[in-house]
């Protein structure tokens, strides 16, 4: 991690990125200080933004497309999704004051418009990659705001999910890479399946639930399996309100799991 200052966090972020050879989905970006003007120039202060590389979760099955492979490796896909509180800013407060109503709304549809050119090419991308694999799919786009969620309906879900959802968590870091290929930055893109998802949220609760009364009991840290971030988030949240455990992430990616240990173990 980093520390970079300028006239505004903007800047300051940008410098960051720049200096780091990372984009924003690339990095966890937070601000320590925010500029301030001062009076007559006394007590001015610049901007000040820490600005942190983090890595995707799984690669396997990217082998498709070797090109992604290596950028993907220096990207984060999910701790975008969770795992890592991001501070995501766009622009500086002083500058969103300059803006008239008008220009923010023009720039808000201009946006809108943006993102769904962009997961209609990802679509195509996605369906491209799957034919050849040899999994026919009829894509279902849905766009909320920065979020793509791509449904693939398909008769081959096994194939297209993988061992313990290794295939399609790779089309997903892969899915981020081709939008900031393509100039799309700070957007969270899920692809699911057979309402995958929402089944596997539901297994690693009771995983979480299950692991929590153990140690607990045992008096001892259990260490979950390696996951992806998105993942690790849904277990950290499983476990947020039980007072009797804290939970951790710890390793590296791709090998990267969560640590659910006695609240008093520290």
């Amino acid at each position: 991690m980093a520390i970079f200052t300028d006239k505004t966090a903007a800047k300051a972020i940008e410098n960051g990125l720049k200096t780091l050879h990372l984009t924003r989905n690339e990095a966890k970006i937070t601000i320590i200080k925010g500029a301030k003007k001062g009076f007559l120039g006394i007590n001015k202060q610049e901007a000040q933004v820490e600005v942190e590389s983090i890595l995707p979760q799984h690669t396997g099955g990217a082998f498709l497309h070797p090109e992604l492979v290596a950028q993907s490796v220096q990207s984060n896909e999910f701790d975008h999704f969770g795992g890592v509180e991001e501070h995501p800013v766009t622009e500086d407060d002083d500058e969103l004051d300059d803006l008239s109503p008008a220009e923010i709304k023009r720039r808000q549809e201009a946006n809108k418009i943006k993102v769904k050119h962009a997961g209609e090419r990802l679509v195509d991308y996605l369906t491209d990659i799957l034919n050849v694999m040899k999994i026919e799919i009829e894509p279902q786009l849905t766009i909320e705001h920065q979020l793509i969620k791509i449904d693939l309906k398909t008769d081959k879900q096994g194939l297209l999910i993988g061992h313990h959802g290794l295939t399609i968590n790779s089309l997903q870091a892969m899915s981020v890479v081709f939008l900031n290929q393509h100039g799309i930055q700070h957007i969270t893109v899920i692809l699911d399946t057979d309402n995958y998802r929402s089944r596997r949220e539901t297994i690693l609760a009771g995983v979480a639930k299950q692991s929590a009364t153990e140690a607990i009991a045992t008096g001892k840290a259990v260490y979950l399996d390696p996951m992806p971030a998105m993942e690790r988030k849904q277990v950290h949240q499983a476990l947020s309100e039980n007072k009797f455990v804290r939970t951790y992430s710890q390793g590296d990616e791709p090998h990267r799991s969560v640590v659910i240990a006695p609240a008093s173990e520290m």
